[in-house]
């Protein structure tokens, strides 16, 4: 299988044997813990794997692969990571019921989904193998954290002048961090007005009003707005920054 290095320098797993177990644990990899956050450090999965002893057991080996995709990646591929891709073996001379093991990987690159792949073996006298079994866990899935700037709900009263109209528009930012200053653009009719600026930005999960004072729309007729209309701000997408609206006039 062709493995890859991730584009991120913290990329790492943590190893994290447990005792061995008074009842034989169930065969299987579980997907314990998913973590995301803004920082690479923040970004961790944590898979534990476990099998029961079997019959003429004498030693229980299990491996970890980490497998991603991420874009423009379609498929899983391997992951290179300082201590994956290692055989785990449960303690020499000393047979319990089972042996479990737990896996940390840390640095996850977002966006991007993560899956464990394990191997086990068990050996009896000798050396000698008895059984081998793969399983694969769930998927940890990693948003992409940066911000997303989305128009939400359109206001709009008559005036201050005759054939005017205050148009108040809700822009949210439904990403996962912070958006700098950035333009809103209203054109109506054909026409483009002014832009408004935000000019302290929207941290994530905010939201703010921008209202333009234009002529008075047509029943019938369509306002277009554009969030961010420099580009100023990196987005997870940038393809719902134009929406339109109807004239909420009648």
């Amino acid at each position: 299988m062709r493995r890859v290095a991730l584009p991120i320098a913290l990329l790492a797993a943590v190893a994290l044997p447990a005792a061995a177990q008074a009842q034989a644990p169930p065969l299987r990899v579980r997907l314990a813990a998913c973590q995301s956050g803004p920082a690479a450090a923040d970004r961790t999965a944590t898979f534990v794997g476990s099998m029961p002893s079997i019959a003429g057991t004498k030693r229980m080996w299990m491996r970890f692969d980490l497998y991603a995709r991420v874009a423009p990646a379609t498929e899983f591929s391997a992951v290179k990571a300082p201590k994956l891709g290692v055989w785990q073996k449960s303690a020499a001379g000393k047979v319990s019921s089972g042996f479990v093991f737990t896996q940390r990987v840390q640095g996850l690159t977002a966006p991007g989904s993560f899956r464990a792949h394990v191997r086990f073996r068990w050996y009896g006298k000798g050396g000698k193998l008895l059984r081998s079994a793969t399983r694969d866990s769930a998927t940890c899935r990693q948003p992409d954290q940066r911000a997303d700037l989305r128009a939400g709900t359109l206001d709009a009263a008559r005036g201050p002048q005759p054939g005017q109209a205050t148009y108040a528009l809700e822009v949210r930012n439904d990403g996962h961090t912070a958006a700098g200053p950035f333009d809103v653009v209203l054109t109506l009719g054909g026409a483009e007005q002014p832009p408004e600026r935000v000019s302290v930005g929207l941290a994530a999960a905010d939201s703010a009003t921008v209202t333009f004072v234009a002529p008075l729309c047509s029943p019938g007729s369509t306002l277009r707005f554009e969030v961010d209309a420099e580009d100023e701000v990196d987005e997870s997408a940038e393809l719902d920054d134009v929406v339109e609206r109807a004239c909420p006039f009648t």
